[in-house]
C-alpha cells in the first residue's frame, strides 16, 4: 500500500494563515483523494479537527450519508469493538433494517451485544459482506474513523473490505465511499499507520505539525495575555496545541509587565502525560536524555542505556525528540524536556547525574552533572565548578557559566562566605550577558538575603536591569533602587545613569532626557576614572545627539569615545562606539563601511556569548545587506537572529523588525506585512517606540507595494505621531516620509498632505544639516508621484530621472528599481507602451539579479498586464524572457500591425519607413521569434495583444488604428552615455 503525505504548501491555508489545516482544507482533500488519513503526536488536535469535519459533513450530506466511529486504547484488543461501536452509535437509525435480513440479523446481533457477552463467534466473511452492503447502500457516503491506532485487528479487516470493495483508485469514476482517518504517530516498533491497516489503498496523509510562533502569538493574544511572551511560550511548548493552551492557562495571572514568565511547571500535566504514552524504558532513556545539557545517544549508551538509538527512535516516531546526523537529542519543545527530568524524582535525578558524570568527555560538563548529584556543600568541588564556569564564559556559554556559578555558590561552605557572595556577583553578570532574567533575579534575591556588600547588591540589580533586554518597563523600580545603593560614588552612579538614559529613550521615547542622563553618566565616569564605562556613556550621549538633531556634535562625541580606544567586549558590543558607527553608516547609506565595521565586531560577539549583542550585530548586518540589495544574506542573517531571539528569550519586537524588513527585500511582501505586525503587537506590549515606529514603517511600505495605499498612508500618519512625540529630529534615521508622501499622493483627497508632508521634510533637513544624499533621492521619486498626480508628467520624469542616478550612484540597487517601476507607470499613463515596458525589463532585471523576488514579481505582473497575460508562475523558469521580449520597440510595433492584417505597404505607412525597411524588419521578427510565416507569427503572437500596442487608444474610441508609436524611453544610463 501506498500513501502519499500531503505537505502543508499543498494545502490550503485555514483562516488566520497559521493555525495549520482547518475542516475545509480536510474536506477540500476529501473531495480530490477521497482516502486521507489525518496524522499527528498525541494532542495535536486530530479529534477536535475530525469533529469539526464530521459536523460539516453531516450538515451537508444526505441523511444518513456519514458513518461515524471512535476507538480508544482498551478497543484494541476487543475483537469487533469498533465496529460495534459503529454499528451501535456511528451509524443512523434505520439502516441496518434496510438491508436484507440476512445481513441486518448479523449488524444488528453485533451491534446490540457487549464484549462481556457470551456470544457465538460471529461469521467473519459474511461480517465482511454485510458491512459492504451497508455502506454500499449509501451511494456517496463517507467513513469517518477516529482514533484509528487502536482499531481491534478483526475491525479493522471488515472496514478495509469494505473500503477495499467500494473505494477504488481514484479517477475511476467518482467511488461511492470516501474515507476520513485520525491516527497517532506511531510510537512502538511494528506499529502499523492505520492508512496501511485500514484503508487498503492508495491513501493521502494530512500531517499535523507544530504550529509556529505568530501561531503562539495569536493564542495568547486571545487568553488576554502579551503576545510578546510567544517566543519563551513556543520554546516551552513547541507549538504544541495543547500544551499551549495549558501553559496560557498557567499564565492567566501573571502581569502583563512582567519580564520573567513562570514557565517551569505549566503545561506539565499535559507533558507527563504524552510522555507516558512511551513504554517505560523509553522514558528512562528520555529522562538521562533531559538532564544532559547536550544529550547524543552516544553519551547516552555510555551512561548505561545500551539500547539508547532504539528508545530515542521510537520517541522520535511519537514526535517528543528529534536527532540529527550526529545523534543528538533535542526534545520538541521545553516542557518535555523538564517532564522527562522530572520524572526520576530528586532522589533518582541525582543518580542519573553520577551516571552521566561518568559518562561524559567534556570535563566542564563533567563538574556539572557532579555538582547536580552533590546534596551537601563542598568546598573543594564549589572551586571546581567556579574554574569550570570560567571555562564556559572563555567558550562564549555565559548561561552555562551563570548556572555553575549558582551551583558553586550552594556548595560553598558556610564559613567561606565572602566566596559564595564573589560566585553571586560573578553569576549576575553572566546572567545579564545570556538575557537569563530568571537566574539574574534569583542571584538579586539571594545577594539581598545574605545582607551582601552594596556594590555587590548594586551589581545584581544592575545585572537584573541589563537581562530584560528592551523589555525594560519593570525596570524602573530597580533603578531607583539602584540610585539608593549608589550613594555618591560617581563610577555607580555613571553606571545608574547609564541606564537610565537607554530606559528613557527605549520606553519613554523621550530622547532629551535620556541625552541629559547620558551626559551626566558620562561626566561622572570620567570623575571615577572608568574610561570604558565613560565610553559607553559618551556613545549614548552621541546616539541621543543624533535622534535630536544634532549630527556635528553627535559626530564629535562618537570621535571622543572612539578616542578612549576602550575595549568593545568590556562594556558591551551594542553599547560601543564602534557599533554606533557602524549604525551610523546605516542610516547615512554608507553601506560597504557599515558591513566591514560589522563583519568586524561578528566574531567579537560571537565569541562572547553575549545573546543580545550578538542578535544586534546580526541585525543590523541584515539592515545593511537589505538595503544593498544582498537579499539572500539579508534573509539568512535576520533568519539567524529570530532564532537566537527566541533560543535565548530576548524580546522578540526588533528581531521580528529586522525579519519583516528583509522579507520586504528578498522574500515576500504578505510574510513582511505579518512580521511586521507580530513586531508592532510586541513593541507596544514592550512599550518600546524606537520598533514601534520602525515596525509600522516597514508594514506601510509592504503595504503601499502591494497598492493599499490608504492603509499605508494611515499607518504612516501613526509613525509621524510616534517620532512628533519622542521629539525625533534627524529623518534620514528611518526615512519613512517619502513612502508616506507617495502613499498620501496615490489615495485619494490627500494630495494637498502629501505636497505639505514633502515641503516640510525639506524644510527640516535645510535647517539641521543632515547627510541628504540619497535621502533625498526618496523625496524626488515621492514628489514625481504628486507632480503625476498634478498633471505635469515632464516634470514628475526629471524627477525620476534624478533620483534614479542618484541611487545608482550610491549602489542601491532595490531603490533604483522601485524608480524603475514608478518610471514604467508614468510611461503607461502616457500611454508610451514602448517606454514603460522598457522600464519595467530594466527593473526586472535589477531585482532578479538581487534575489528581490517580491519586487522581481511586481515588475513580472506589470509586465504581464501590459502585454495581456498572467503574471509569470513562480517556476523555475521563471525568469525566462517571453519571446516578444526579444523584439525591439519598432520591431514589437511592425508585429502588431502584422498581427492585425496590414501589409508590408500599410505598416510602411504607418511607421514612416520604407516598404524595404519594414521587409528587412520584418524578417528579423520571424527569425527571432522561430516561425516563418505571417500567420504562423499571428498564431504565436496575437495572443498577448491588448489595447494599447503599437498606439491604439486604450478605451477603443476614436483616432486611426495605428498612428505612429511615441517616442521610445532610453534607460538613463544610456541617456548619460549618449550625451
Amino acid at each position: 500500500m501506498t500513501s502519499r503525505t500531503i505537505m502543508r504548501s499543498r494545502v490550503p491555508a485555514a483562516p488566520g494563515g497559521r493555525d495549520g489545516p482547518g475542516p475545509e482544507d480536510v474536506l477540500r482533500l476529501l473531495r480530490t483523494e477521497r482516502r486521507v488519513v489525518v496524522r499527528g503526536p498525541w494532542g495535536t488536535g486530530k479529534s477536535t479537527l475530525l469533529a469539526a469535519v464530521n459536523e460539516r459533513l453531516r450538515a451537508g450530506a444526505p441523511a444518513g450519508a456519514v458513518f461515524l466511529s471512535a476507538a480508544r486504547e482498551d478497543d484494541r484488543a476487543s475483537p469487533y469493538a469498533v465496529l460495534r461501536k459503529l454499528l451501535a452509535f456511528g451509524c443512523p437509525p434505520g439502516h441496518l433494517r434496510a438491508l436484507s435480513a440476512a445481513y441486518a440479523d448479523r449488524l444488528l446481533a453485533l451491534a446490540t451485544s457487549s464484549p462481556a457477552q457470551a456470544v457465538p463467534e460471529p461469521d467473519h466473511g459474511l461480517l465482511r459482506i454485510a458491512v459492504t452492503a451497508l455502506f454500499a447502500a449509501h451511494p456517496g457516503a463517507v467513513l469517518v474513523v477516529d482514533g484509528a491506532q487502536w482499531t481491534d485487528e478483526r475491525s479493522a479487516d471488515v472496514l478495509a473490505y469494505a473500503v477495499h470493495a467500494l473505494a477504488g483508485p481514484v479517477g475511476t469514476g467518482g467511488p461511492p465511499l470516501s474515507v476520513l482517518a485520525a491516527e497517532r504517530a506511531a510510537a512502538r516498533p511494528g506499529d502499523t499507520p492505520a492508512a496501511e491497516r485500514l484503508l487498503g489503498s492508495y491513501a493521502a496523509v494530512l500531517p499535523l505539525r507544530p504550529l509556529d510562533t505568530a501561531w503562539t502569538a495569536d493564542r495568547l493574544t486571545g487568553a488576554g495575555l502579551p503576545s510578546r511572551w510567544a517566543p519563551a511560550v513556543h520554546r516551552h511548548c513547541g507549538g504544541h496545541p495543547l500544551l499551549t493552551r495549558e501553559a496560557c492557562a498557567a499564565l492567566a495571572g501573571t502581569p502583563a509587565g512582567s519580564g520573567r514568565l513562570e514557565l517551569a511547571g505549566a503545561a506539565r500535566d499535559a507533558a507527563r502525560t504524552w510522555l507516558r504514552t512511551l513504554p517505560r524504558d523509553v522514558r528512562t532513556t528520555l529522562t538521562a536524555a533531559a538532564l544532559a545539557r547536550h544529550p547524543t545517544t552516544g553519551l547516552l549508551v555510555r551512561a548505561g542505556h545500551p539500547d539508547a538509538e532504539a528508545r530515542v527512535a521510537v520517541a522520535e516516531r511519537a514526535g517528543l525528540v528529534g536527532t540529527d546526523a550526529s545523534g543528538t537529542v533535542r526534545f520538541a519543545c521545553g516542557a518535555l524536556r523538564e517532564a522527562a527530568a522530572d520524572d526520576a524524582g530528586a532522589r533518582g535525578g541525582r543518580r542519573v547525574h553520577r551516571s552521566l558524570a561518568a559518562a561524559t568527555r567534556d570535563p566542564v560538563h563533567r563538574v556539572r552533572h557532579l555538582a547536580l548529584a552533590q546534596e551537601t556543600p563542598d568546598g573543594g568541588l564549589a572551586r571546581r565548578v567556579e574554574r569550570a564556569a570560567g571555562k564556559a564564559r572563555a567558550a562564549a556559554e555565559p548561561a552555562l557559566a551563570a548556572e555553575l556559578l549558582v551551583l558553586s555558590a550552594r556548595l560553598t561552605p558556610v564559613d567561606a562566605r565572602d566566596d559564595g557572595l564573589r560566585r553571586l556577583a560573578r553569576a549576575a553578570r553572566d546572567a545579564a550577558a545570556s538575557s537569563s532574567v530568571g537566574v539574574a533575579a534569583e542571584v538579586r534575591a539571594e545577594l539581598d538575603r545574605m545582607r551582601a556588600p552594596r556594590r555587590d547588591r548594586l551589581a545584581a540589580a544592575l545585572a537584573l536591569v541589563d537581562a530584560h533586554g528592551q523589555a525594560l518597563v519593570e525596570a524602573e523600580p530597580l533603578l531607583g533602587t539602584a540610585q539608593a545603593l549608589a550613594g555618591r560614588d560617581p563610577g555607580l552612579l555613571a553606571q545608574v545613569e547609564l541606564r537610565r538614559a537607554i530606559q528613557t529613550n527605549v520606553c519613554r521615547g523621550e530622547p532629551e532626557r535620556a541625552l541629559r542622563a547620558a551626559t551626566r553618566s558620562s561626566e561622572l565616569a570620567r570623575r571615577a576614572g572608568d574610561t570604558t564605562l565613560e565610553a559607553a556613556a559618551l556613545t549614548m550621549r552621541a546616539r541621543m545627539e543624533r535622534i535630536t538633531g544634532r549630527p556635528s556634535p553627535a559626530r564629535h562625541t562618537l570621535d571622543r569615545a572612539l578616542g578612549l580606544h576602550a575595549s568593545a567586549a568590556a562594556m558591551g558590543i551594542r553599547n560601543s562606539p564602534e557599533y554606533l558607527a557602524a549604525r551610523h553608516a546605516v542610516f547615512d547609506d554608507r553601506l560597504t563601511d557599515a558591513r566591514d565595521r560589522l563583519l568586524t565586531l561578528l566574531p567579537q560577539a560571537e565569541a562572547l556569548g553575549n545573546a543580545e549583542d550578538l542578535v544586534d550585530v546580526l541585525r543590523s548586518l541584515a539592515e545593511a545587506e537589505a538595503r544593498a540589495g544582498h537579499c539572500a544574506e539579508a534573509l539568512e542573517r535576520s533568519a539567524r537572529a529570530v532564532g537566537l531571539t527566541a533560543r535565548h528569550g530576548l524580546s522578540p519586537g526588533p528581531a521580528w523588525y529586522t525579519a519583516a524588513l528583509a522579507q520586504q527585500a528578498g522574500g515576500s511582501f504578505a510574510e513582511a506585512v505579518r512580521l511586521a505586525g507580530l513586531a508592532v503587537r510586541a513593541s507596544r506590549e514592550e512599550h518600546d517606540v524606537i520598533h514601534l515606529s520602525r515596525s509600522l514603517w516597514v508594514r506601510a511600505a509592504c503595504q503601499l507595494a502591494m497598492g493599499e495605499a490608504a492603509v499605508a498612508a494611515k499607518a504612516l500618519a501613526e509613525v509621524e505621531a510616534v517620532e512628533r512625540d519622542q521629539r525625533v529630529a534627524d529623518p534620514t534615521m528611518l526615512r519613512w516620509q517619502p513612502d508616506a508622501v507617495e502613499s498620501l499622493a496615490a489615495s485619494p483627497g490627500t494630495l494637498d498632505r502629501a505636497e505639505e508632508l514633502l515641503e516640510r521634510t525639506r524644510s527640516g533637513l535645510a535647517a539641521g544639516g543632515f547627510s541628504v544624499g540619497t535621502f533625498t533621492a526618496g523625496l524626488y521619486r515621492a514628489e514625481a508621484a504628486c507632480l503625476l498626480r498634478r498633471g505635469d508628467a515632464g516634470a514628475a520624469e526629471a524627477r525620476l530621472r534624478t533620483a534614479h542616478a542618484l541611487f545608482e550612484d550610491a549602489g542601491l540597487p532595490l531603490e533604483a528599481g522601485r524608480t524603475l517601476l514608478a518610471w514604467g507607470r508614468l510611461e503607461r499613463s502616457r500611454r508610451r507602451q514602448a517606454a514603460a515596458r522598457t522600464a519595467w525589463r530594466r527593473a526586472e532585471e535589477v531585482f532578479t539579479a538581487c534575489a528581490a523576488e517580491p519586487w522581481r514579481e511586481q515588475a513580472a505582473d506589470l509586465l504581464g498586464r501590459l502585454a495581456g497575460r498572467a503574471a509569470p508562475a513562480r517556476t523555475e523558469t521563471a525568469g525566462a524572457e517571453a519571446p516578444e521580449s526579444l523584439l525591439t520597440a519598432s520591431e514589437h510595433r511592425l508585429a502588431v500591425l502584422v498581427c492585425r492584417g496590414a501589409t508590408n505597404q500599410e505598416a510602411a505607412q504607418h511607421l514612416f519607413v520604407s516598404v524595404k525597411t519594414v521587409e528587412a524588419s520584418l524578417s528579423r521578427v520571424y527569425r527571432k521569434l522561430g516561425v516563418r510565416s505571417r500567420g504562423a507569427l499571428a498564431a504565436s503572437f496575437a495572443p498577448r495583444l491588448v489595447p494599447g500596442d503599437a498606439g491604439e487608444h486604450e478605451d477603443g474610441a476614436g483616432g486611426p488604428p495605428c498612428p505612429p508609436a511615441p517616442r521610445a524611453w532610453t534607460p538613463p544610463d544610456e541617456r548619460r552615455h549618449s550625451q
